[in-house]
């Protein structure tokens, strides 16, 4: 493994096109008959999205689609040119190349989300109550469920910041890409086959923060450290192509002459 090379810092806002569903804990809240509440920050009490959750949803999603679903996590052996492996992290003693390229940072609502919050019309602080019944298809007796879920429109400021140790590392940025799109057509959260958890991601352009950069200070490094507020998101993952990936492999290679 080479030294630090830089960081690829993508941002950008999900967007929750139905009810969301991530799960806290239900020893702390106990308002109006919720058996299921969403997670919440304890500082400001509002719902948020933990990077766990997103990235460990990604890597699932990944598994399946690298025919890996039977092996991931637990890998018997240490595969370098496994996009699992080498992107979300392996084993301690497997790590020859060094940590996980991706970091997913927790996510919170943006400011017009939680206008909109204030303003919502429920029971519930910043979300709603779910009613379901399931039926025991023996008894017909029912069994009724209070889940919380986070509001459909809600949006909340996503980053990821990939490490790049080695030139070959940044065409595993794709993978990191190609999980959004995945996740699109899935769900995140609990209950996506009963509609919960459909989320979209509008993203701002991908920068290059080479070590260069971090040592001065320079324009790259202070883009990549703008507020969400600051930027604009009009790539969808499809737009985040193989060229654009070869741009950013352009940006990490040393200039000649």
């Amino acid at each position: 493994m080479n030294s630090f090379l830089g960081n690829i810092i993508l941002k950008g806002k999900m967007k929750c096109l139905t009810g969301l569903h991530i799960g806290g804990s239900k020893e702390k809240f106990e308002i109006g008959g919720i058996d299921q509440p969403v997670i919440r920050d304890p500082v400001t009490n509002e719902p948020y999205i933990p990077g766990s959750s997103l990235k460990g949803k990604m890597r699932a999603l990944l598994a399946f689609a690298l025919g890996k679903a039977d092996e991931d996590p637990n890998f018997k052996t240490f595969d370098p040119n496994c996009p699992l492996q080498r992107v979300f992290g392996t084993s301690a003693e497997a790590r020859n190349i060094g940590p996980s390229r991706l970091i997913v940072r927790d996510a919170f609502a943006d400011e017009e989300t939680r206008r909109m919050w204030d303003e919502l019309d429920t029971e519930l602080l910043y979300t709603e109550l779910k009613a379901e019944n399931s039926v025991d298809r023996l008894t017909s007796a029912a069994n009724p469920r209070f889940p919380e879920r986070v509001v459909r429109g809600s949006r909340f400021n996503v980053e990821f910041v990939f490490g790049v140790y080695e030139l070959e590392d940044v065409r595993y940025f794709r993978y990191v890409i190609e999980g959004l799109r995945l996740l699109e057509h899935s769900w995140l959260g609990r209950s996506g086959t009963r509609g919960y958890g459909q989320v979209a991601f509008q993203l701002a352009e991908p920068v290059v923060v080479t070590l260069e950069d971090y040592r001065t200070g320079s324009e790259a490094y202070r883009k990549a450290s703008q507020p969400h507020e600051a930027l604009s998101f009009s790539l969808r993952p499809s737009d985040i192509d193989e060229r654009r990936i070869e741009q950013l492999q352009e940006a990490f290679t040393p200039k000649t002459g």
